[in-house]
């Protein structure tokens, strides 16, 4: 399987620094113990005082997503009742840091990788996802790579098959032929419309408390996009028997992608394709624990068999 730690860090990230720019710029808060850190792909976040947290970008990557965070999750989140860490206070390059930083709302829970979402949780996210996918503005941000149409993505597809076909430890069988026609379909089908959209709903950025949805996090990806592309993500997580709930709840809520009736065709295709691609790009990432999430959603979704 593949594994490996976080990319390096382009900028050394210490409590010190994190100390030094909020008492230059946000004096208010300093005298707020510093708490637990979290090492992410692309940014740090250190806990601060009971409520809060200090978001800083690793490398240049995670500072170009997070400008997003900065500007548009923070116009979006106030139209949504579910929790999202929204920038509370914006920071700016100082103290031998280079990139703009944020403090945001600290949430108790855990990820759905190790405590997944019960089924009124999966419900709250279905809900969470009709209130996300509503028309964008003409100056939106679109995703590099999962805005495109599953047609524009069939060569990076393609890798993703190779690549989990050569892996030598793999905990299960691709069933290769099934998994190229269920992306072919998708690829194939008519593209409807675009709306914001998450855009990497894995279960390291879905927040669960009690089984219910905690907070959704990591909007770095956030852009304009076929709504399906989330709800496929989302089919990948819960499974298929979850995903019923999910659409439910996401068609009673007023979900662009779905009627009471549940996904047209056409749009079901679309779903199913990004399902077992998402699904194969966590079974070649390099994080550890997304290979096992990426493998069950395709045992789960019926494009693997278990060895």
């Amino acid at each position: 399987m593949p594994t490996g730690l976080a990319p390096d860090a382009e900028v050394r990230i210490t409590d010190d620094l994190v100390s030094r720019l909020l008492r230059a710029q946000h004096p208010g808060l300093s005298a707020l113990p510093l708490g637990e850190r979290f090492e992410g792909w692309d940014n740090v976040t250190v806990r601060l005082g009971d409520d809060l947290a200090v978001r800083l970008p690793r490398r240049q990557l995670g500072a170009d997503l997070a400008s997003r965070e900065h500007r548009w999750l923070a116009a979006l989140a106030p139209d949504w009742d579910f929790p999202v860490p929204a920038p509370v206070h914006l920071g700016e390059p100082g103290e031998d840091y280079p990139w703009h930083w944020s403090v945001i709302p600290y949430f108790d829970g855990e990820r759905c990788f190790d405590a997944p979402l019960a089924d009124e949780g999966v419900a709250d996210l279905g809900t969470a996802l009709a209130q996300v996918h509503r028309a964008a503005p003409e100056d939106a941000p679109r995703n590099p790579f999962r805005s495109a149409t599953l047609a524009e993505r069939a060569e990076v597809f393609d890798a993703r098959i190779n690549t989990v076909l050569a892996l030598e430890d793999a905990p299960a069988v691709l069933l290769e032929e099934e998994a190229r026609e269920a992306f072919e379909a998708g690829a194939n089908a008519g593209r409807e419309g675009e709306t914001w959209a998450h855009l990497d709903l894995h279960g390291g950025n879905v927040l669960t408390r009690d089984g219910r949805l905690a907070a959704l996090l990591d909007w770095g990806d956030l852009g304009v996009a076929d709504p399906a592309t989330d709800l496929g993500q989302a089919l990948s997580l819960v499974g298929r028997t979850g995903f019923r709930r999910l659409l439910e709840a996401y068609a009673e809520a007023g979900g662009e992608a779905a009627s009471a009736g549940g996904l047209d065709q056409v749009t079901a295709f679309r779903v199913e394709a990004e399902a077992v691609g998402y699904s194969l790009t966590l079974a070649c990432h390099e994080k550890a624990i997304q290979p096992g999430a990426g493998w069950n959603a395709l045992i789960d979704l019926g494009y693997a068999r278990p060895v």
